[in-house]
């Protein structure tokens, strides 16, 4: 768990910190993307838990099938897209804008992501282990059951986000408007 927490918040150091050397000359107007890929549909309860399942399970399922690079790409990139935002807030003194809308549904999809991490390189050590000669078995009954529980609770807390995304956030940041 630990290793899934350090590659999100070496992401997020990294999503912070990249914008400060690379910068956008003139203006750039993304309204058109963001309105073609945000759009209303787009922002229902559904389309938010599909797209953060999709993470989850890329994050636990790939790395287990990757021998966790997925798992660690993964975490670093979407550590990088929340630190890139924190980095727009703080340079345009919108900090608390910022951690109103990630809070309330982040408080669950962070973890989320972070625990799903852990299972993606949950199976690859056990591998590990077991070809260092540390166990007997390469994946045991009980290694198994720890991985589906570590992206059972994954999957209840993007459930969670994505309630609280939909129903909160989204109405929290048109209220703002």
């Amino acid at each position: 768990m630990f290793l899934s927490f350090l590659l999100f918040f070496i992401g997020f150091l990294l999503g912070i910190s990249l914008p400060t050397r690379y910068k956008i000359l003139g203006n750039v107007n993304i309204t058109p993307l963001l309105e073609r890929e945000f759009g209303k549909e787009k922002l229902s309860f559904s389309y938010i838990f599909e797209n953060n399942l999709k993470a989850s399970l890329l994050l636990s399922f790939g790395g287990a099938l990757t021998f966790s690079g997925l798992t660690f790409l993964n975490l670093i990139f979407n550590g990088m897209n929340l630190g890139a935002l924190f980095y727009e807030a703080l340079t345009s003194n919108d900090v608390g804008t910022f951690f109103l809308l990630i809070f309330p549904h982040g408080i669950f999809e962070i973890p989320a992501l972070i625990i799903a991490g852990a299972g993606g390189f949950k199976i690859p050590y056990e591998l590990l282990r077991f070809a260092l000669g540390k166990k007997e078995e390469i994946l045991t009954e009980e290694d198994a059951k720890e991985f589906f529980k570590l992206v059972g609770i994954s999957i209840v807390l993007i459930f969670i986000a994505a309630v609280i995304e939909a129903e909160v956030t989204l109405k929290l940041s048109i209220h703002m408007l």
